[in-house]
């Protein structure tokens, strides 16, 4: 923040700043109703399932990516009925472990309580990309979590 006096001489010669709202104010994303997922490009083992197509571009994303080791496949809800369905890309990717990013997405895609599995594959929930953005405390139960389920490369 700037003074008022700097302010004012701002706004005299016509220049208007920029302020950024504080991210604690901003709104999490809307995880519409989905009829499957869309995959995005990778190759690993790892299906990372967030709630909106812009999430996987983000700086964090790429963070979470580089500790995993191999390149995951990102995806997001897709309320397309021709979408794909978790399991179904479970089974034709050969995804080992799928992990999803917040409940209300998981509870967007799977009815009633969460299972362990997902076909051959361990299913993981994690902590909401717009959590992980705005708290420390969640970012540490996400790297937890990626530890006690295996997920993250370890340096040998």
């Amino acid at each position: 923040m700037i003074g008022g006096r700097q302010q004012a001489y701002l706004e005299a010669m016509g220049i208007s700043l920029w302020e950024s709202r504080p991210l604690a104010q901003q709104d999490a994303p809307v995880v519409a109703k989905a009829q499957g997922i869309k995959l995005g490009p990778g190759s690993g083992g790892i299906l990372l399932i967030c709630a909106a197509d812009t999430e996987p571009a983000s700086k964090l994303s790429n963070d979470i990516s580089r500790c995993l080791g191999s390149v995951p496949v990102w995806a997001w809800p897709d309320s397309n009925a021709a979408a794909m369905s978790p399991a179904d890309a479970v089974d034709e990717n050969l995804f080992t472990t799928v992990a999803i990013f917040g409940q209300a997405l998981a509870g967007q895609l799977f009815s009633g309580k969460l299972p362990t599995r997902l076909e051959s594959a361990s299913l993981v929930l994690l902590p909401a990309m717009h959590d992980l953005e705005l708290h420390a405390a969640a970012r540490r139960e996400l790297w937890q979590l990626l530890c006690r389920h295996g997920i993250v490369a370890v340096a040998g």
